[in-house]
This record gives C-alpha cells, structure tokens and sequence, in this order.
C-alpha cells in the first residue's frame, strides 16, 4: 500500500508548514512513503526552504476552479488528487507529537480515520442542508469531525460515500459562505466578494460538506479523540498526545529541525533557530509588559479581600 502525508499553506502558514514537516521528520518518520505539499500563496522565502527540504514534493496548486481559494476548495481537490493508495491530510497549524502509524493501521483497516472535534452537527450546518441532504434531526446533536486530521484509502466505501461526495459539493459551490457571526472572517487570499450568509453558528465550509455527507452515509463510523488527536491548548490533554492542532499559535518548537539538503541548509537551519526565537516572543510578549503582572496583581488582592 502506498501511503502520502500531505498537507498545504498560503503565506500565513508557510513557516508553520515547515514546523509541521520538521515534527513529522522527528517523530513519526518513514511511516509514509512520500510527503506531498501544496503551495497556496507562499512567499518566496518559505517556497524557497520547502524546495530544500529532503524527501518532500512542492507542488502548485492549479487554478482548477474560479473559486478554489473560497470554502477551502482546494482541500478536497488534494484529496481526490493525489496518487496512492491511502492519504493522511494534516493542516500546516498542527505539529506531530508522536507517530502516526496508528492512525495510518486504522485508515488500513477501516479505509478511514476521523478524529472528533466535540461539538454538534447543528452548529455548522445550516437547517437548509438538512434538507437538503435528507438529514434525520435526530443526527444534528451527533459530534462532527475535523477535516484538517484526516485519513482515508481511496478506494471503497469512505472514499466512494464521502470523499468524492465532498469535493463534487465544494467544487459545486456549497461550500462557499459564512454564518453571521463570522464574516469578520472574510479576508485574504479566500474573500468572497458577496458571500452567502448561513443560517448555523459556525459554518465550517469543506468541514460543513465532509460532515453532512458523513452523517448520512456513515453515521456509525469509529472517531478518535479529540485529546490524543487534536489538542489545541497544549501538548499535554492526553497522556500520549499524538497531534497539537494549534493553528497559528504554535510556537515552531520543530521549525530548526527540518531536514534541508543542498547548499543553503546550514544557513537555512540558522533561520529556523532564529525565527522560532522571534515567534515565541512574539506570542508570549505580553510577559514582557509591566501592565500584565500589575493586572496580575490586582487580581489577586481582589480574591483575597473578596475572601475575607
């Protein structure tokens, strides 16, 4: 069975892609037959370390529809694009912990692996797509599951019900809109000119898709924890924690160990060394400001005098 790890970043998440590579290199290497990117938007510095990285592939992402960038299109285009016999899909805002051959035995076993993102159905997706759908009401309270930590075979029941689905719907548009709440959202590279408000708390785009066909198609399938395969806060919510999905607020802990060749690589481990540094002060300034420990303060002198 031939295996891809594969992932994509815009220039937001370009140095955090390269984190991820350097965490998967790290702890779960020669668990895939390749590794396979996708550049969305990079800067030509970061395109320029992802081409030195050893034994990875950078591929451009075609233009393959007018809104590809929109509704996280371009995902599920990678999913039903990639040449093997199984892939495992990780966001560029996630680090690898520990190996992933466990989850890699399961997509194996079962043709798919989910992990839990522990809130309901209801919240993003809109009542219209129950309907749509034909979505039993009693499946809106059933818990969704990422599709930034996915895995599947691409052949057989997952992959026939669920993953060609979800792309034919985002490349037919559905994926595209925002709830009320999060318009805010619409910027940068996937701004919607006249976006399409939807009736849920958080819309979730190709996340929306992925679940509403998963619900109808496989409403019994096995879901990891969200814990062991997902944390967000931290590196220790479970007690073998796999995956750190922590977005844009990782602190690059593996951006200096990424495996560069050729010429530039000491120059470009130097980089990420330096950058690392930078980034963590950066999200640990507030350390660094007189007017966090005088709040700190003050809240403390409140509890005790509200204690006596």
């Amino acid at each position: 069975m031939t295996t891809v790890f594969a992932s994509a970043a815009d220039a937001r998440y370009g140095y955090h892609l390269l984190n991820l590579i350097g965490s998967v290199k790290a702890n779960s290497d020669g668990v895939f037959d390749r590794i396979v990117v996708y550049d969305l938007g990079l800067t030509q510095h970061q395109r320029a370390l992802l081409d030195r990285v050893r034994d990875i592939e950078v591929r451009d992402m075609p233009h393959f529809a007018p809104h590809w960038l929109q509704g996280f299109t371009w995902k599920p285009w990678i999913w039903t694009h990639l040449d093997a016999d199984a892939i495992f899909y990780l966001d560029a805002g996630a680090t690898v912990l520990r190996s992933l051959d466990a989850a890699l035995a399961q997509t194996d076993e079962l043709g798919y692996f989910l992990v839990s993102q522990g809130n309901a159905l209801r919240d993003i997706a809109p009542p219209d797509y129950f309907e749509l759908y034909q979505l039993d009401t009693s499946l809106a309270d059933r818990p969704y599951v990422a599709a930034g930590i996915i895995g599947f075979r691409t052949t057989g029941e997952f992959w026939d019900r669920v993953v060609v689905p979800t792309y034919e719907d985002c490349l037919a548009g559905r994926s595209l809109g925002f709830s009320e709440g999060d318009l805010r959202r619409n910027r940068g590279l996937a701004y919607e000119e006249s976006p399409i408000v939807r009736d849920c708390l958080n819309f979730r785009w190709d996340q929306t898709i992925l679940n509403v066909h998963l619900a109808k198609e496989m409403p019994e399938a096995v879901v990891a924890s969200i814990d062991e395969y997902a944390g967000v806060r931290s590196t220790h919510e479970h007690r073998r924690q796999v995956i750190w999905a922590h977005r844009a607020r990782g602190d690059l802990r593996y951006l200096w160990r990424v495996p560069y060749t050729g010429p530039g690589a000491l120059r470009a481990r130097a980089f990420g060394v330096r950058h690392r540094i930078r980034w963590w002060m950066k999200l640990h300034d507030k350390y660094r400001r007189a007017s966090t420990y005088v709040w700190k303060v003050r809240k403390i002198r409140n509890s005790l005098r509200n204690a006596t």
